[in-house]
C-alpha cells in the first residue's frame, strides 16, 4: 500500500539536500480545478515527493537539488509510480534561486470550457519573507481557467490599477505593500466591468513581514464546468498549509426614508430654512 507520511517527506528532502552540493528553494501550489485533479501525487525522479496533495493547498518552501537535471510527474492520487503521470516538467534548478510552481488548468479531456490544459506555471525569484517590519510582499497568480485578461484596482486608498492586464497562466511582479487591509475589484482588461470584489485584509491576517502568493482559482462559470469551484482569490503563504480564501467585498449600508412633513407652502425641498 502507497503511503507516505508528513514526517518521512520532511526527511526524503532532508536526505535529497544533504546528497547534492547545490540546492534551490521551492514552493508548489495546487491550484487545478478539474475534479479529476482535486488530489494528486507528485514524482521527483521518479521518487513519491508527495502524496494526495489537494486542491487548494501549498507546500512550504523545501530545499531541492540544483545544477541536475529533475523530472516532476504529476499523477493521480491513486497512482502506485510515475509511470501513471498525468504531466510531466522536465527542468534544471539554479543554486540559491527561489521557485514558486502553481499547478493549473485541466487534466480531463470534456466537460471544460475553455479546456485549459494542465501546466506547471514557475515564477523564478520567489520570496519566503520580507526584512521590512509591518510590509508585506504579494505576487498574483491568474490561475483560473474560464477568467478573461483582468485588471486589479484597489480601491481602499484609492492606489487605482495595481496590476494592469494579466492573463491566465501569468504571474505579477511583486507588490510591496504596507500591511494594511485593502480593497481589491477584479475587472476586465478595459475597466469597464467588475468581475467580482474581494476584502484583502493583511493586517487583520496578521501578514506583516510575510511573502504570499495570490491566486485567482476556479471557475466564473461552474455550469460549463463541470459544476467545478466557483472563482475566488486565494491566499498562499510561504509557510504552506491550506490556501486562505478572500472575502467578497460588501460595502457597509444603511436603510433610509424621507418623510415630508412640512406645511408651509413655501417648502419645496426637505431640509430648506424656511421663514
Amino acid at each position: 500500500m502507497k503511503k507516505i507520511t508528513k514526517l518521512m517527506w520532511l526527511c526524503l528532502l532532508f536526505i535529497s539536500s544533504l546528497s547534492y552540493a547545490q540546492t534551490a528553494r521551492v514552493q508548489v501550489i495546487h491550484n487545478s480545478p478539474d475534479l479529476a485533479a482535486s488530489s494528486v501525487d507528485v514524482y521527483l525522479n521518479d521518487v513519491l515527493l508527495i502524496n494526495d496533495f489537494h486542491f487548494r493547498t501549498a507546500t512550504p518552501f523545501i530545499d531541492a537539488p540544483a545544477g541536475i537535471e529533475l523530472s516532476i510527474d504529476i499523477a493521480p492520487s491513486s497512482s502506485s509510480s510515475s509511470a501513471e503521470s498525468l504531466y510531466n516538467l522536465t527542468t534544471t534548478l539554479e543554486e540559491f534561486e527561489t521557485y514558486i510552481i502553481v499547478a493549473n488548468g485541466i487534466v480531463s479531456s470534456s466537460g471544460y470550457t475553455p479546456n485549459q490544459p494542465f501546466a506547471l506555471n514557475v515564477f523564478v525569484g520567489g520570496r519566503e519573507g520580507t526584512p521590512i517590519e509591518n510590509n508585506t510582499d504579494v505576487l498574483v497568480m491568474h490561475g483560473s481557467p474560464d477568467a478573461p485578461i483582468v485588471d486589479v484596482v484597489e480601491l481602499a486608498v484609492p492606489a487605482g490599477t495595481i496590476i494592469n492586464d494579466i492573463s491566465y497562466g501569468s504571474f505579477s511582479n511583486y507588490l510591496e505593500l504596507p500591511t494594511n487591509n485593502y480593497v481589491l475589484a477584479v475587472r476586465n482588461e478595459t475597466g469597464t466591468a467588475t468581475v467580482a470584489t474581494y476584502s484583502a485584509p493583511l493586517a487583520d491576517l496578521f501578514l506583516q513581514s510575510d511573502a504570499i502568493t495570490v491566486v485567482a482559482s476556479g471557475f466564473l462559470n461552474p455550469s460549463q464546468n463541470s459544476n467545478g469551484p466557483e472563482f475566488g482569490l486565494w491566499v498562499a503563504k510561504a509557510s504552506g498549509g491550506d490556501l486562505i480564501p478572500l472575502p467578497l467585498f460588501h460595502n457597509p449600508t444603511a436603510r433610509l426614508q424621507v418623510i415630508h412633513n412640512s406645511a408651509d407652502l413655501v417648502c419645496i425641498y426637505c431640509g430648506c430654512l424656511c421663514k
